[in-house]
């Protein structure tokens, strides 16, 4: 009885040096791995977590710069982990420490169905990096193998289901109808643009027709101003102002009036405008004849016998006090009565 005591008792002392010295030569043997998620299938990525406890300081063999918050990034290859690197691709792997607790994470996205085989490695040498190493101290880990699934096994799927319609995102249908309606609506003001394109022309050509005739009274009547402010004789005052006003007529009824007599400038504006002017703008026309009349009568009879008779104001060859601020003042009245006075028939 007491042999057979002994016996057992040498038996569980063996077993116990035996689990010791393994553990101290190999801590991680006894670690626990789990793929997350547990149903893995070609293109997936899954995770591999192997959790161990061990007294060994990974984190101070690695770069500082690859620790963050009790985590170390870790530079796995395919090459470093797999007996065969074109099964998968290793995405990503971190060592996440508590304590004495850590918990290896490698991400992978497998490239084959049934079992993929890890190599054995230094988990030291893969924190370390470059860095130099003690001999023998290195800290091995062996992953279980993992199975990849076959969806097509999974699912009982022999036959090639025949083509699915185009699928749409959800709410997308509203946009498309939007986008149908929008279009619509651009098809019909480009048909109304071409239906209407000669008016719109026209329209247009009208519209730039009437800038330049403003902006050539505008010109004509700084030009007037102008002229009032330098210093001429009678005679160089009449014959710029008939000037300014001819150049001004010849592009607003775009027709010369550079050899009109100043006598026959209403007769020829008559002539042009036909019907179309009213009885102001008929006045107004009248009086700018007058104008002509008189810087003639300035230009030409200066010493002659008729520019002696009386009474002095009607027949002298000299302007009177004023009288060419008052002429320059109704000048600009005529111009913009003529501007308002209806569209020329040119």
């Amino acid at each position: 009885m007491k042999k057979v005591s002994c016996f057992f008792v040498f038996l569980f002392l063996f077993a116990f040096f035996s689990y010791s010295q393994n553990s101290a030569e190999n801590p991680a043997v006894f670690g626990t791995q789990v793929m997350v998620p547990r149903d893995v299938f070609i293109g997936d990525s899954g995770q591999i977590q192997y959790s161990f406890r061990t007294p060994i300081d990974f984190f101070s063999m690695a770069d500082s710069s690859k620790i963050k918050d009790e985590t170390l990034s870790l530079e796995f290859s395919s090459e470093d982990l797999l007996e065969n690197p074109d099964d998968c691709l290793v995405t990503n792997a971190v060592l996440v420490r508590n304590g004495v607790n850590y918990n290896l994470c490698i991400t992978i996205i497998p490239w084959k169905t049934g079992a993929i085989k890890f190599k054995e490695f230094s988990l030291e040498k893969i924190c370390a990096g470059a860095k130099d190493l003690p001999q023998n101290s290195e800290f091995k880990i062996q992953l279980a193998p993992v199975f990849i699934l076959s969806l097509v096994e999974k699912l009982g799927v022999k036959d090639v289901k025949p083509p699915l319609g185009p699928l749409l995102l959800p709410n997308t249908s509203y946009f498309l109808w939007i986008a149908v309606v929008l279009i619509s609506l651009v098809f019909i003001f480009a048909c109304i643009v071409l239906l209407q394109l000669p008016y719109i022309l026209k329209k247009i050509r009208s519209m730039r027709e009437q800038f330049e005739f403003y902006r050539n009274a505008k010109r004509t009547k700084k030009k007037l101003f102008m002229l009032l402010k330098k210093k001429l004789g009678d005679r160089d005052f009449s014959e710029n102002w008939q000037l300014i006003m001819r150049s001004y007529l010849e592009f607003r009824f775009s027709n010369s009036f550079c050899s009109v007599p100043g006598k026959r400038i209403a007769e020829k504006i008559h002539s042009i405008m036909g019907d179309l002017m009213d009885a102001s703008v008929s006045e107004a026309v009248e009086n700018l004849s007058c104008f002509f009349i008189r810087t003639d009568y300035i230009r030409f009879a200066g010493g002659s016998i008729d520019s002696r008779r009386l009474p002095v104001e009607m027949y002298q060859a000299s302007f009177v006090k004023n009288e060419k601020k008052s002429m320059i003042s109704e000048t600009c009245k005529i111009i913009e009565l003529l501007e308002k006075g209806g569209e020329t028939n040119v």
